[in-house]
């Protein structure tokens, strides 16, 4: 079983090019030190095609971003905040992100499933284009 699992992902599609390359043209230095370190890490592991991975560590940093009031994010205010991004793809973000954390059922993409890895490597594009749209939105530079 566990063989069957590890192969339905490795057979998913990686990440496209353009989500990478925007995630990597993103500049993080106006994020707080704590949002930094994890946007880091997100970077690693999207281009490592670590769906899972990367959909947790994108929905942490909008929390992070949300909290952490240290650097040009501490000059924004609450009206900025409620405008940022989509409401929707945020509150599927946190959903999905919950959803892989807390486990409470079957989830979609982690029951050995033959498309598994096409449906985690969409969720890791919605999750950094949601990442993105978010930080754009808050206009930090």
């Amino acid at each position: 079983m566990v063989k069957k699992v590890m192969k339905a992902r490795q057979t998913g599609k990686g990440i496209q090019d353009a989500v990478l390359r925007r995630l990597s043209c993103f500049d993080a230095t106006d994020l707080g030190p704590h949002a930094t370190a994890l946007f880091h890490e997100l970077t690693y592991t999207a281009a490592a095609g670590l769906p899972l991975a990367t959909v947790i560590l994108a929905a942490s940093i909008v929390d992070v971003v949300q909290r952490e009031w240290v650097g040009p994010v501490s000059c924004l205010d609450a009206a900025t905040f409620s405008q940022a991004g989509s409401t929707a793809s945020l509150s599927w973000l946190r959903g999905r992100r919950n959803h892989l954390v807390h486990h409470v059922g079957p989830s979609d993409g982690l029951m050995g499933e033959s498309d598994a890895g096409l449906w985690l490597a969409d969720d890791a594009e919605r999750a950094i284009i949601t990442l993105l749209d978010f930080l754009d939105d808050l206009q930090l530079s």
